[in-house]
């Protein structure tokens, strides 16, 4: 009896949010020529739709499979100025970690937290790390 309560609430929030990743409205779209990591979790190549959740909470979907990952973020001011969407990684060897994602138009720019796998190839790296950019649309 309890087990079926709990595969009901399981499915419950399943299905609501994959309504709520269906609606969130994109407001990034790029096509990352490599792998890259967001949080713990491994993101093949591919084209993406970013779109914010909540006000701390961003969902990076791959558009060809739907496979979707959650991410905090905390919203900071963009210094540059600089008016182009993109995606900023941070690498470390061949390993990319999704550092920012920039919605240009003088948009706010959403800085995702540093992860545990991040710190982790930062100190196997032993040094900073490489930025490499993605335009976006």
């Amino acid at each position: 009896m309890k087990r079926n309560h709990m595969m009901t609430l399981f499915t419950l929030t399943l299905s609501v949010l994959i309504s709520v990743l269906s609606s969130a409205q994109t407001i990034v779209r790029a096509t990352v020529p490599f792998n890259f990591t967001v949080g713990r979790t491994e993101m093949p190549a591919g084209n993406y739709d970013i779109s914010p959740l909540t006000d701390s909470t961003i969902v990076i979907r791959d558009s060809k499979t739907a496979s979707a990952v959650v991410d905090l973020f905390r919203r900071e001011q963009d210094r540059n100025g600089d008016n182009r969407p993109k995606l900023v990684f941070h690498r470390y060897g061949d390993k990319y970690f999704l550092s920012q994602v920039l919605r240009g138009h003088g948009g706010a720019v959403m800085q995702l937290p540093t992860s545990k796998l991040e710190e982790e190839a930062q100190i196997a790296s032993r040094g900073i790390p490489q930025k490499a950019v993605v335009a976006a649309k």
